[in-house]
């Protein structure tokens, strides 16, 4: 346990934190959970969807629980979610309650270079900046601002090592149908792998969040209905068995600030092709432990044929993949926010 002065702090931990079968979601709703476990009294705000609902539940429990805790570790992701983040740091600071902002997502440097102005009247309230992102720590430095590198987390008792269920010719991408993760690359690359291997199989696992429908369209239009499965959302305790059982893992990502669900896939061993950007190429190494591609299907294809046919180049990328994931484990980063934590209460 952390303390300073035999004083236990109390954290407001900010989200979005959604409710999940798993328990809170997010990087943040795990931070929630092991540092609960660690003995911190924790709040989590909030678990809303709904924006509105959620901004006014966040600003509820910031004004009117504020004897509730004494630090606020912030995860920010920019675009409309900064309107509340800049109100909930006004707050904080005339509340005299320090705020560590994590920024998160790959986009978020782009969102400054928008709105530089706001952006660091906003972050100049901050105690600490902290990102999971190797990039944009680089970004933001060369702009003056300080942020610590504190890299996300997984918890390898959902996502085992595994092998032994591998389905030959079977492919698995694992994200939202959002704009960002770029699902229609997957689909086209089924499009060209079909010709020569016509029992290819593509499992496609998330939540819709705006392209589900144009998705569905495409797979109908390229005549893929026995190819593609759409499987919509499945927790964190099921998970594993995805990514144990398909032969080759899509990540198609257009931004990335740490890579969560690729850090996942490796860790149960599946290989995996993956675009290289934001935060990827400085955590993983093409032909070590993934196939870079280029963001084109045929790319992806020729990547993909690499590795259905070499039984060598799969246990390759599978056994270090999983060594990469190993470095990243909660046992191993949550010492490092104890730390910052204690400095914190000290500074207070």
């Amino acid at each position: 346990m952390s303390t300073s002065q035999d004083r236990v702090p109390k954290l407001l931990i900010l989200g979005p934190i959604f409710n999940t079968p798993s328990g809170p979601g997010g990087q943040g709703g795990a931070l929630y959970t092991k540092l609960s476990q660690r003995g911190y009294p924790v709040l989590r705000v909030s678990h809303y969807r709904n924006k509105i609902l959620r901004m006014v539940h966040t600003l509820f429990v910031v004004c009117f629980r504020n004897s509730a805790y004494d630090i606020i570790l912030l995860q920010s992701f920019g675009l409309l979610a900064f309107v509340m983040e800049d109100v909930v740091s006004f707050l904080a600071g005339w509340m005299r309650k320090p705020v560590v902002f994590t920024l998160n997502g790959g986009a978020f440097f782009e969102f400054y270079q928008r709105y530089p102005s706001w952006v660091r009247r906003v972050l100049g309230r901050a105690s600490t900046i902290t990102t999971p992102s190797h990039f944009l720590a680089e970004q933001f430095q060369a702009e003056g601002i300080e942020v610590k590198y504190m890299p996300n987390a997984i918890d390898l008792t959902h996502f085992p090592f595994g092998r032994n269920t591998e389905r030959s010719h079977s492919l698995l991408w694992v994200r939202a149908f959002h704009n960002i993760y770029h699902p229609e690359l997957a689909i086209e690359t089924v499009r060209l792998l079909k010709e020569g291997f016509p029992d290819i199989k593509l499992s496609m696992i998330g939540p819709d969040q705006g392209l589900l429908n144009s998705c569905r369209q495409m797979i109908k239009e390229y005549k893929l209905e026995d190819h593609i499965d759409i499987l919509g959302y499945i927790s964190n305790k099921e998970l594993y068995r995805y990514y144990q059982s398909h032969q080759v893992y899509l990540n198609t990502t257009r931004y990335e600030s740490f890579g969560v669900a690729l850090m996942e896939a490796g860790a149960c061993g599946i290989p995996c092709v993956s675009v290289k950007v934001g935060e990827i190429p400085f955590l993983w190494k093409d032909e070590q432990n993934v196939l870079f591609a280029e963001r084109e299907a045929t790319d992806f294809a020729a990547k993909i044929k690499e590795l259905i046919i070499s039984t060598d180049k799969r246990e390759t990328l599978s056994r270090n993949a999983r060594n990469n994931a190993e470095e990243y484990t909660w046992e191993k980063i949550l010492p490092q926010w104890e730390h910052l934590i204690k400095l914190q209460t000290q500074a207070q």
